[in-house]
């Protein structure tokens, strides 16, 4: 179990870290509170913040919705998955990296660059004359994604005291669950009455206020730390980041997304095209450890900030609580979809956990920030996510409105309360050490980001093989045509001959049962792992914070 205000422990992971401590100085990037914001300042910056973060969370979403227009235009069904794998790819491939970067870069100047990738990469999609274009277009826009998401949770642990940050944490876990509901909408509206290419297009004068309040409002800071460097800009540049462990980190989310997402659609598991990129990512993996190890302080993932307990729970819970919010975004509107309802209806219908996500987790920012503790939330809140999956996988055709939603609301609360908490922990646990807090949050965010790929992948295994099982076994005279679209497009069912529809929907239903079962499994292992993370009080790290800056 978590205990109280104890000195953050390190696990000995044998690799040691030669570097003196470096001194704080004016202007190296220690914290103090002479550097908070406050105010209408803050209000303007984190303003600006969101709106960021709400962009790269719609951009994910709206262009979802418009895929299947896009690929229709430019007849390049083959090419559709890449339009969504480019930009996961660069987003997790340089997520390390750019936390890297503001070790020895302005937050202020790498946030404005990021920013404006974003815009050309959307730029790009908005006006692709063919896919490939969008595809390289994407892959510009998941770099800049990745650069705004770090450096928003680094102005967060730069700009404002920790006993704060719950509340603004939580602000972002409600910016995921709007987004999400907004998303589809948007990408419907913008692909049916004006033009897909305004999926992209509406980045741009957004991103642009955004870009402008952070210019004239975020402060200039240099990096949070600049130890062991010397010579130009450029040349401390160079010696700071790790390039080989980048170049792996970027083989690593290649692989493993590519297994992932061809794997039971495109090819099957047992195929070699899927087997060798398994086989690679573990070599890939194994090389990367070995490398970071060797390569010590300097490493993109440095063991002395992985050798925190604290830092180790977190990423994990991080890791599975991730996971089973997007398996709860993009599987609750099948559920919907499966029994007659449009895209956009069922984007409404999921309503009651979106709004509970939201409320539950400004609730428990509120608990942390008027106890100073937070540890219980992240230990008992997965735990009733996982009675609401459970409940969920208990759901048949036959139930009703009523019970859907308070399973929907038993889910949200208990994903919503614990989501962003994370955050708050490793934040707290490296209030001792503020100049390493950015570069631990980013490794946080890196790792949990796998955990949304992974349960994608899980999911559409599951439910794609299982849909293909029981449509075989329970619907054997459903035309080869129309099983095919079924399996591409749940909402096709609606449209069925009614001999064949109700036998599809009960095939449906129980195809997608188990996948809420991942949810259960999930929300328990999160839960487990919050028993490694300190529970420190966080009114009195925070003026250990300010102490030390």
């Amino acid at each position: 179990m978590s205990v109280n205000d104890e000195k953050p422990q390190s696990v000995d992971v044998g690799v040691s870290d030669p570097s003196p401590p470096a001194e704080a100085t004016e202007g190296d990037g220690a914290l103090s509170p002479t550097q908070y914001i406050h105010g209408l300042k803050l209000l303007l910056v984190f303003s600006a913040l969101l709106l960021t973060i709400f962009l790269v969370n719609l951009d994910q979403t709206i262009v979802a919705t418009a895929l299947p227009r896009i690929v229709s235009d430019f007849n390049a069904l083959d090419l559709a998955t890449w339009v969504a794998t480019a930009y996961l790819l660069t987003d997790a491939g340089f997520m390390l990296t750019i936390s890297q970067l503001l070790n020895v870069a302005s937050v202020k100047i790498v946030y404005l660059s990021a920013i404006l990738l974003f815009e050309i990469g959307s730029v790009i999609c908005g006006a692709a004359p063919f896919m490939e274009v969008l595809i390289f277009g994407r892959a510009i826009a998941g770099l800049g994604a990745a650069g705004i998401t770090i450096c928003a949770i680094a102005t967060i642990a730069q700009f404002t005291p920790l006993d704060k940050r719950p509340i603004l944490f939580a602000l972002f876990g409600a910016d995921l669950a709007v987004a999400s509901i907004v998303g589809p909408l948007l990408g419907g509206a913008f692909t049916d009455h004006v033009s897909w290419r305004w999926c992209f297009y509406i980045n741009l004068p957004f991103g642009g206020i955004a870009a402008f309040a952070i210019l004239i409002w975020l402060p200039y800071q240099k990096g949070v730390t600049q130890e062991g460097l010397s010579g130009n800009y450029v040349q401390r540049l160079a010696r700071a980041l790790d390039w080989i462990g980048t170049v792996l980190c970027l083989g690593l989310a290649t692989t493993l997304l590519l297994a992932l997402q061809w794997g039971g659609t495109t090819k099957p598991w047992s195929s070699p095209t899927i087997i060798v990129l398994f086989v690679v990512f573990g070599a890939l993996l194994v090389l990367f450890v070995a490398w970071e190890a060797y390569l010590g302080p300097r490493a993109l993932l440095p063991f002395r900030i992985m050798g925190r307990r604290t830092q180790i729970g977190s990423c994990l819970e991080s890791f599975w609580l991730l996971l089973c919010m997007i398996v709860a975004i993009y599987y609750l509107p099948f559920w919907y979809q499966i029994n007659g309802r449009t895209a956009i209806q069922s984007g409404i219908d999921i309503l009651p956990f979106m709004l509970t996500f939201v409320i539950s987790a400004g609730f428990a920012s509120g608990i942390a920030y008027a106890t100073g503790r937070y540890w219980h939330l992240l230990f008992v809140a997965p735990f009733l996510a996982a009675v609401g999956g459970g409940l969920w996988y208990t759901a048949d055709a036959s139930s009703s409105s009523a019970k859907l939603i308070g399973y929907q609301i038993i889910l949200g609360v208990g994903i919503g309360a614990s989501f962003q908490t994370t955050y708050v922990a490793v934040q707290a646990d490296w209030a001792d050490d503020p100049e390493k807090t950015t570069h631990a949050s980013g490794i946080l965010t890196f790792i949990s980001f796998f955990g949304g790929i992974l349960g994608i992948g899980m999911a559409g295994a599951i439910f794609n093989n299982r849909l293909s099982l029981e449509l075989a076994k329970n619907v054997p005279s459903l035309p080869q045509n129309l099983a095919t679209m079924v399996k591409e497009s749940v909402t096709v069912i609606s449209t069925l001959p009614e001999e064949f529809r109700g036998q599809v929907v009960d095939a449906a239903i129980t195809s997608l049962s188990p996948v809420f079962l991942i949810l259960v499994a999930a929300a328990i292992l999160a839960s487990v792992f919050s028993t490694l993370i300190v529970n420190h009080d966080l009114k009195t790290r925070a003026i250990t914070g300010a102490a030390i800056g």
